[in-house]
């Protein structure tokens, strides 16, 4: 195939990306370094930068998202784990997958409710453990930073799941095979053979998942019932409540970079040595 069939082929796809995310991001940049009169500058950035309050809600917006991605990568190794090595029938094995990714069919505002009705006061969380006598009053886990924790994880393990589970699925058993052959325990096989393969799914599926929550808005909004501003709130308000497109667009584009920064990362990790050498 010559190579202007190729570009031809790929022609639709490319004006795709082009309209939908090169030109907004355009847009959104233009916006972040023009002023009301139209003239370049880098005020809104400075702003942005020098305000503790802006700093703050940053930090924070930072914290919850590390702390859900380490959550998520947690429970979504074991059950990635579970999925594609303990489950040997391919048809309770697809039955798992439609599990998994079940709650990406549902919308996030639904999904969001539905924690609130779980992890208020007079919820199924806090209802059982006062009927188990194991708490004497309701724990408080709503309209904080653990109700938007909870949420988060919720929504964002499918992808960890399925990053993980791609790379599971690949292993040659016989590595694993061969590990017990020569002497090695199913926690040592797992140490020193299955874990260090997964590092490249493990990297994929943990910056998906940060991306994703530090730019959530939905479900933060909801589960904080609006005592807590996260970065995405800010950016929501600027835009749609203020009218402030010039500074909304300046720390839009600052998270952008940000992500940037993260995926960067996580091509040099998996580019580097160390992960070569886990992999032999």
């Amino acid at each position: 195939m010559s190579k202007n069939s190729v570009l031809f082929l790929l022609a639709p796809s490319i004006l795709i990306l082009l309209g939908f995310f090169v030109l907004p991001l355009i847009v959104v940049l233009n916006n972040s370094i023009l002023d009301e009169s139209g003239t370049i500058t880098f005020q809104h950035y400075l702003l942005y930068f020098k305000d503790q309050h802006y700093l703050a809600i940053t930090f924070r917006s930072i914290k919850i998202s590390i702390l859900a991605t380490i959550i998520t990568l947690l429970i979504g190794y074991f059950i990635a784990y579970f999925t594609t090595r303990y489950i040997k029938s391919k048809k309770l094995k697809r039955i798992a997958y439609i599990v998994i990714i079940s709650p990406l069919f549902t919308s996030a505002v639904v999904r969001s409710f539905g924690w609130m009705v779980i992890l208020g006061n007079n919820g199924f969380i806090n209802k059982t453990l006062l009927g188990l006598g194991i708490i004497s009053q309701p724990l408080n886990l709503l309209y904080n930073e653990t109700g938007i924790v909870i949420g988060l994880v919720y929504i964002l393990a499918p992808f960890m799941i399925l990053s993980i589970t791609t790379v599971l699925e690949n292993i040659d058993s016989r590595l694993e095979e061969a590990a017990s052959d020569l002497g090695l325990g199913a926690f040592q096989t797992f140490i020193k053979i299955t874990l260090p393969l997964t590092v490249p799914g493990i990297l994929a599926g943990s910056v998906m998942v940060f991306s994703l929550a530090i730019s959530a808005y939905v479900t933060p909004a909801m589960l904080s019932g609006g005592k807590i501003q996260l970065i995405a709130t800010v950016i929501y308000e600027q835009m749609m409540q203020v009218f402030n497109y010039q500074f909304g667009s300046a720390v839009a584009f600052a998270v952008l970079m940000f992500s940037f920064l993260i995926i960067g990362l996580n091509h040099y990790l998996l580019r580097s040595d160390w992960i070569e050498e886990g992999r032999r």
